[in-house]
């Protein structure tokens, strides 16, 4: 947030309240969401510790369980990858 405050001259408080009246969350939340959507590869590859933007493993298995609903390694066990088949689909 301060390096980003920085760059475009606002302060931190600024950003955050544009952010909430445009997109109706949290910068902080937004970003936490975004860091979610990234370990959906790592979990389908079974790596069910934090590849990267995570403290540690206890923080990300709690922002995975509270995000999802489920455990990383009860959504690596998923059988259909419902969850996130479509997440992890090759760019084009």
């Amino acid at each position: 947030m301060k390096e980003l405050s920085e760059k475009v001259i606002w302060s931190e408080r600024q950003i955050n309240r544009y952010f909430n009246q445009q997109y109706g969350i949290s910068l902080k939340s937004y970003c936490g969401i975004l860091r979610f959507r990234a370990s959906f590869t790592h979990i389908k590859e079974g790596k069910l510790f934090p590849e990267q933007n995570f403290s540690d493993q206890s923080h990300f298995i709690k922002e995975i369980k509270r995000l999802s609903g489920f455990l990383p390694k009860e959504l690596s066990q998923n059988k259909n990858d419902r969850f996130i088949q479509f997440s992890v689909l090759p760019g084009k």
